[in-house]
């Protein structure tokens, strides 16, 4: 009788102590395509495989999933770097572990019957922007970048939507906007575009991280580290086969459009190593592109910090 119950507490341990680790992972905002690797690494079994049983949720923006990992509510979040660096400034003790966007998506979207080609082409004219967000706080720095004047450029301010109207009917030849995202609905609605890339006019920053915070950094980095190993090999599964991503991704989203996704993945994927990392494996972080990333806040976004850009990030945690 004794033996019979001796095993079934080690029966009892072993299934407890081989369970999956239950994990939320907070996106930046409504689930799109640069997002559906996450789902194709929960159906290829890439977090069981690491011990992790995810559940993926939509956010509300970069600065709400930095809050939420930061109260303990989602143990890892996808935020930019700007609001990583914002929120950990203000005392959010939150850390990026893992970079999966690189390279900025800030661009300008120009139409191609525009004729414009390259930032200086924009002199004398009016872009659409909305006030307050990213790819206009940091306007100025590009124009320092490419030698032209503080307001060389003007800008109608109006709402996400109406920038894209703006720009469709003609009003502007351009907006500001993500080269994964508002230049392909542009597409769509039959307006060919050239996008002018922030990074490839002098001015990059962090796109897309993965953050926890400090305490799970410290107490449990075999979990953070088997979080980012398995995110690895979801998207770089995706860039193996962007469809099987699209089709894992609609299984969870099935309103989401196809074609719309897939261009979208595509798009994002491009972004996934900065200019500095492009023979670096996924996830790999620049310094540089940190360190410039907090030294444009300061300087056009009234930043006002004296940690340095290595308190908000660490490569440290990747896989060897």
């Amino acid at each position: 009788m004794k033996r019979i119950f001796l095993l079934a507490v080690l029966a009892l341990w072993s299934s407890v102590a081989s369970a999956d680790d239950k994990v939320t992972l907070r996106l930046n905002w409504l689930v799109y395509g640069f997002h559906m690797p996450f789902h194709l690494g929960i159906e290829k079994g890439f977090y069981r495989q690491n011990g992790i049983d995810l559940t993926v949720g939509d956010g509300q923006g970069s600065g709400r999933a930095v809050q939420v990992v930061a109260a303990g509510s989602d143990e890892f979040g996808l935020s930019d770097g700007t609001s990583i660096i914002g929120g950990a400034s203000r005392g959010a003790p939150v850390r990026a572990v893992m970079g999966i966007m690189n390279r900025s998506p800030f661009a300008v979207l120009v139409r191609r019957d525009s004729g414009i080609t390259d930032f200086k082409g924009l002199t004398g004219k009016t872009l659409a922007g909305t006030t307050g967000e990213a790819g206009l706080a940091v306007w100025p720095a590009l124009m320092r970048a490419n030698g032209m004047a503080p307001d060389a450029v003007r800008f109608l301010r109006v709402d996400g939507a109406a920038k894209l109207v703006a720009t469709l009917e003609n009003q502007v030849p351009g907006m500001l906007g993500g080269v994964e995202n508002q230049a392909l609905i542009l597409e769509t609605k039959g307006v060919p575009v050239r996008a002018l890339a922030y990074s490839d006019f002098g001015v990059n920053t962090i796109g897309l991280a993965i953050h926890t915070t400090t305490d799970r950094i410290k107490n449990n980095p075999d979990l953070v580290k088997r979080f980012i190993k398995a995110t690895r090999m979801s998207y770089e599964a995706a860039m193996a086969d962007p469809n099987a991503a699209i089709a894992a991704g609609l299984k969870a989203k099935p309103d989401l459009e196809r074609s719309l996704s897939l261009a979208q993945l595509k798009a994002g994927l491009t972004l996934v190593k900065g200019p500095d990392g492009t023979d670096k494996p996924v996830g790999w972080m620049s310094a540089k592109d940190w360190d410039g990333t907090l030294a444009l806040m300061k300087e056009f976004q009234d930043l006002k910090t004296d940690l340095p850009a290595a308190s908000f990030w660490t490569n440290d945690l990747l896989p060897q």
